[in-house]
């Protein structure tokens, strides 16, 4: 190692990720991970416990710390997922446990809330849904009012990790922005959206720019983490924000896909465009971000491995790949659709589902683990289709999560487009703090220095011998998700369709 080293952690609705950058080459030389449990017991309901959130975040530092020399950490950055209702008391306790974005109870509010949709879309930027952090407000002024009223102020996941390692309360304007309560316009909280919720305008708390430096590293938060105790700490910002940083989406045109077991695909825009895209702010530079989402990526090739494959993976995640290797590009006109949840483009029809599509007697093994495999691709490639649609030209697209590891996954997808297609093998998000981390205390002159020093995508190529046989697969992939949307919409095949 030759140069300083900093840190991101990510915040993920699963566990936290700690990365460890040597400033001199953009090189990770230490990682560390550590879950935490979510409470699912109740239908529509996802709430985690904060204590649970800055436990593994001091652990997966320690592990990642003990791996580099003491002291040479110059700056940390925080990621976190979004859209949660963490409120906390005056003496800094948690009135309950924190509604994670995947909590879906408030159906009643989000319904209430879209009496005053052209609102919400003309301050915020986006549609009412129940994953923002406004309808979980608006449900807990329903029916915990007596918890509402003892909170004093509303955070996100990372800000909770940022009060542990500095001691103050406070958020950044990317996570601000995607909670529903935030004017995105004037780049101010908005009194008016909290009260349409029934809360209190004054549980806002402050939010300040990504990159700006919010506090040192406290004694006792150095003691349990392994940070040196007065490292300068950054705001951060949201996962989606972070992502597109680490994912190198810093400019107009170029769209990172994130697949793991949902897609995310996000683009840069210049200024504020509505339209069939969420839009949140960008992380240490001005404008905005179109995203869209695939809801079953890794999560409709996992199905297919668990219920239609043979036999137990070699290792895991690579069962699919192994058996697609063995069957030619086009998976032998078989066609998979992975609308295990619904879908959210072209369209958003929440009761279709997913089906394979044109089996033989000829087919094994190999074509459907293929087919699964390209049907998530093209999938994938609609979404960017369509936040090119709405936001302008495509000219790069970068690939990133696990289902990335995969290279057939790959191929299929760089054979969609006639832009150059790139892999990054690091995970985006904490590279995204980094890049906050890096920018805040300045080592790089801003994000967009950042990200290309910490760039180390490569080329994902496309033998010309597949070309023909996938833009014929998805042809018919494309004719295939038209039958099975319009399916969906039939009253006889929504009635028995899951809700």
């Amino acid at each position: 190692m030759a140069g300083d080293l900093l840190v991101g952690l990510d915040l993920g609705t699963t566990g936290a990720k700690a990365v460890v950058v040597d400033t001199a080459d953009g090189v990770a030389v230490a990682r560390g991970y550590r879950p935490y449990p979510s409470d699912t017991t109740h239908a529509g309901w996802h709430e985690q416990d904060p204590a649970d959130w800055w436990t593994a975040s001091a652990g997966a530092l320690r592990d990642a710390l003990a791996q580099v020399p003491a002291g040479a950490v110059t700056g940390v950055g925080l990621s976190g997922h979004m859209h949660a209702l963490a409120l906390f008391d005056a003496a800094d306790k948690p009135v309950r446990p924190a509604m994670t974005w995947a909590d879906r109870r408030a159906e009643e509010q989000v319904a209430r809330l879209r009496q005053r949709a052209d609102l919400f879309r003309e301050r915020c930027g986006n549609p009412v849904v129940e994953a923002f952090t406004a309808p979980k407000l608006a449900w807990l002024a329903s029916h915990e009012p007596d918890t509402l009223r003892r909170a004093a102020r509303l955070v996100q996941p990372k800000d909770v990790i940022r009060h542990h390692l500095t001691g103050g309360w406070g958020t950044d304007t990317s996570d601000a922005a995607g909670s529903l309560l935030f004017d995105v316009r004037r780049g101010r909280w908005d009194p008016e959206l909290w009260e349409l919720c029934g809360a209190d305008p004054g549980l806002a708390v402050p939010a300040a720019p990504s990159t700006a430096v919010v506090g040192t590293v406290g004694a006792d938060a150095a003691d349990l983490t392994g940070l040196p105790a007065g490292t300068p700490v950054v705001a951060g910002g949201s996962d989606v924000a972070c992502a597109a940083l680490g994912g190198g989406a810093v400019t107009p045109g170029r769209v990172y896909v994130n697949a793991g077991t949902a897609a995310q695909v996000v683009t840069a825009l210049p200024g504020l465009r509505t339209g069939e895209h969420f839009v949140f702010t960008r992380a240490g530079a001005d404008g905005f971000l179109a995203m869209v989402s695939v809801y079953a990526a890794g999560l409709g090739i996992r199905w297919c491995e668990e219920n239609l494959l043979p036999g137990p993976a070699p290792a895991p995640d690579d069962r699919a790949d192994q058996l697609a290797a063995q069957t030619p590009a086009g998976a032998r006109g078989l066609a998979f659709v992975p609308y295990l949840l619904g879908t959210s483009t072209p369209t958003h029809q929440p009761r279709v589902r997913a089906a394979l599509l044109g089996a033989g007697p000829q087919h094994g093994p190999g074509d459907i683990a293929r087919a699964a495999l390209e049907g998530v691709a093209y999938a994938c490639a609609d979404a960017v289709d369509q936040l090119a649609a709405t936001t302008g030209d495509v000219t790069e697209v970068r690939v990133g999560g696990g289902v990335a590891r995969s290279p057939i996954w790959r191929e299929c997808l760089a054979a969609a487009f006639d832009v150059p297609v790139r892999r990054i093998s690091h995970d985006a998000s904490p590279r995204g703090a980094v890049a906050l981390a890096g920018a805040g205390t300045g080592v790089w002159p801003d994000v967009v220095a950042a990200c290309g020093a910490l760039d180390d995508s490569e080329p994902v190529g496309v033998p010309e011998r597949h070309r023909a046989a996938y833009r014929h697969a998805r042809a018919r992939y494309a004719a295939a998700a038209t039958a099975v949307t319009a399916l969906g919409r039939d009253p006889a095949f929504a009635e028995g369709a899951a809700p």
